[in-house]
């Protein structure tokens, strides 16, 4: 049986609720932030806004330069988090397996449902239309064999439109593109392909092995299969309930707590990195601790709020460990596993918080220097001073 994925994009998520809440914005350009002081950046914008040159992670400043008359609309998570269940209520009437990354991005494994809803192209227009009849969100939808392809197709008809691909065009459909529309070119690997004299998604996808690792290193490979359409990730569903594991199995039992500590940070490293891969956040970390003499203990702390970047995590987990590790014998084994995990909503060119914009473009950088040359390419001092490597 053939898969059958649809894309759901509403652009500009927080910013079309706004307008929800609010029907007199719709007659003007408006853009979220989360102040009005010199520092403040836009979080999202209205379509008139985005026209007027506005973009997200802009300074307010700047934007309010740009369009004289905006509108500045403060985030309103609780209706962001209420129109996220009604479309989650939508899409489950579709979609025996479904995956709400957040920020209006949605995929739908609706293979094998031909009998109830038709096509892949009618059951996706089907959803797209109901959705925008019952809740009043327009947006780019696509039907595909595959994530990836679903999400190039949205990408180009953004912000509004519908595109069907057929099972076997995948990579003819790809071709021609923009190869800023392939998941995974993020500024680092532009610049590279810029160099290269690269535009489409089709130059790569003619690349040899050798070459695409050469050009794009250890990601190089995956991103060829991407530019060739090839893609069999599954529409996570359920993803709140999984959770990332990370281990260090020390060599020799340790009880220096500065190798410890550059334990607990290259399990973080790794296992954050994992984390915000597939755009989620943890709500909760756990530490299991093996001793030397056999005896284990485990500690876990809860976070109020989604926990994503790599400074927040070791941050708990620390505390976590400063908990737990109440005795003095040596250490066999640590264990990390971040749980309660949710869509985070999480795009490397958008900051979440005003006041952790540098921080945010800080892990961005550090996230696209993993994809490309691996997790041990940048680590944190404590890391490389004791082993020289992550685990």
């Amino acid at each position: 049986m053939e898969r059958a994925i649809a894309h759901l994009n509403i652009v500009g998520f927080r910013a079309a609720v706004a307008a929800l809440e609010d029907k007199r914005l719709l007659d003007r350009p408006y853009a979220i932030a989360g102040g009005k002081g010199g520092r403040a950046v836009v979080w999202d914008v209205s379509r008139a806004a985005l026209e007027g040159g506005v973009k997200p992670g802009m300074a307010l400043a700047a934007a309010e330069r740009l369009v004289r008359d905006l509108a500045v609309v403060p985030p309103n998570p609780a209706a962001c988090q209420k129109v996220n269940g009604l479309l989650e209520t939508v899409i489950a009437r579709y979609a025996p397996v479904w995956q709400n990354d957040g920020g209006g991005n949605l995929y739908l494994d609706i293979t094998g449902t031909k009998k109830l809803f038709g096509p892949p192209a009618d059951c996706t227009w089907r959803v797209s239309k109901e959705i925008s009849g019952v809740i009043g969100l327009e947006m780019a939808a696509a039907a595909a064999a595959n994530k990836l392809t679903c999400k190039v197709a949205s990408r180009v008809i953004r912000p509004v439109g519908f595109l069907d691909i057929n099972p076997g065009d995948e990579a003819a459909f790809l071709a021609n593109k923009k190869l800023a529309f392939l998941p995974g070119m993020g500024p680092l690997l532009m610049r590279t392909a810029a160099v290269a004299g690269f535009r489409e998604i089709g130059e790569l996808a003619a690349l040899s092995k050798g070459e695409a690792v050469s050009l794009f290193g250890k990601r190089g490979l995956l991103l060829r299969d991407y530019a060739l359409g090839i893609d069999d990730s599954p529409v996570e569903g359920g993803s709140g309930k999984r959770r990332i594991k990370q281990k260090a199995d020390f060599p020799e039992n340790v009880i220096d707590e500065e190798i410890i500590r550059g334990a607990l940070a290259s399990l973080v490293e790794n296992g954050g990195l994992q984390m915000r891969r597939d755009k989620l956040g943890a709500r909760a970390v756990c530490l299991a601790l093996v001793y030397s003499d056999g005896v284990a203990l485990s500690g876990r702390e809860r976070s109020k709020r989604l926990l994503v970047l790599e400074k927040d995590i070791l941050a708990a987990v620390e505390r976590v460990y400063r908990k737990t590790a109440d005795r003095r014998v040596r250490i066999s084994s640590i264990c990390l596993s971040l749980e309660d995990l949710s869509p985070s909503g999480y795009e490397a060119d958008l900051f979440s918080f005003e006041n952790e914009a540098k921080e945010w473009r800080l892990q961005r950088a550090i996230d696209l220097i993993h994809d490309r040359y691996g997790n041990g390419a940048v680590t944190r001092g404590i890391v490389f001073r004791n082993y020289g490597f992550g685990f």
